[in-house]
Order: C-alpha cells, then structure tokens, then sequence
C-alpha cells in the first residue's frame, strides 16, 4: 500500500508497537559484586598459594649477587599486589556483556593470555627463590610479552580494565630489567 509515494515498509513507523522491534538478551549473570568477589578472592588466593610456597618468605638470604637488595617485607607485598590488580581487570573485562562475534573471539584471546599470565606469575618466584637467575629472566619477559597481549584485550573490553593492565605491565617491565640484570651482571 503506498501513500504518498512511501511504501508501508519505508516508512520509520509501523502499525507494530515499539515491544515487537525491541531484542531483549535474557542471561543469567553475576551481580557486579559477586563477580568482583570471585574474581579477585579466586586470583589473590589461588596466586598467594603458588608463589608464596616457592620461599618467597623466607626473604633473599639464600640468593647470591643480587644487584640490589630491596627490603624483605617489600618483596613480600608484591605478589598479593599483583594479584590483585590481575583480579581487578579480569572484573572490569568480564562485567562488560559480549553479544559481537568479534567480541566473543577477543574473550577468548583475552582469557587465554590472562590465564598464561597468571601462571607466570605465580611461578616466577619459584626461579628466582631457587636462585635461578637466568630462568627467571626469562620467566620475566615471557610475562611481559603476555602482559602486552593482555592489556591489549583488556582495553578491548574495558578501558578500566585495560589501565589496570598498564599498571601491572610497568610492574612487570621493572621487574624483568631489574632480573635481566642480576642474570647478566
């Protein structure tokens, strides 16, 4: 039927009502706050787990040619510090929906190099406090290179996420030339 010219389907309104265009996803999801609880308790204790049972406590005693020592209660803080900030921008990732194939890939990607990171990262310790410097240079840069992967996706989900991310990549990126240099001095 046209009036004036128009076809019914060129017009920006139809006799449907507003209800019949609207898609509406029904997920079942975690409150914000749960999610932020799961992701952050699960990271820190799980992480503290791993790396404090390398002998992390025991502070740098047993470690030869350090360039520097840093106080013990320093190297202490660090890994929860880590953790932490691995939990907060997994939260800020995942709280973000994903309806996109695009989206959906880049989750995946995202979740891939921010699992291999956390393995890194809890197991970093175990070179360094078995005094292996070599090793956890290595460790070191490989957890650098995961943290860039890493940062890069978490900026695709979420800006917070991602500047989370940067903090944590500068953490790391310290850390590996400050390992670089007591394997290579």
């Amino acid at each position: 039927m046209k009036k004036f010219g128009i076809s019914q389907r060129e017009t920006a309104h139809t006799n449907g009502t507003m209800e019949d265009s609207v898609v509406v996803r029904n997920q079942r999801r975690l409150s914000d706050a749960a999610l932020f609880w799961v992701c952050t308790l699960l990271t820190v204790g799980i992480g503290l787990a791993i790396a404090y049972s390398s002998g992390i406590i025991n502070g740098q005693n047993g470690l030869t040619n350090l360039p520097y020592r840093f106080p013990d209660w320093s190297i202490i803080v660090m890994p929860p510090v880590l953790f932490l900030h691995l939990g907060l921008a997994l939260f800020f990732a995942l709280r973000q929906n994903v309806y996109t194939a695009n989206g959906r890939t880049a989750r995946v990607w995202m979740w891939v190099f921010w699992t291999a990171l956390f393995v890194a990262t809890s197991i970093a310790p175990y070179f360094v406090f078995y005094n292996m410097p070599l090793a956890s240079y290595i460790v070191a840069t490989i957890g650098c290179a995961l943290a860039i992967g890493t940062m890069i996706l978490m900026y695709y989900h979420s800006t917070a996420a991602g500047i989370v991310m940067t903090i944590f990549f500068l953490v790391s990126v310290s850390t590996m030339v400050y390992l670089g240099y007591w394997a290579f001095a």
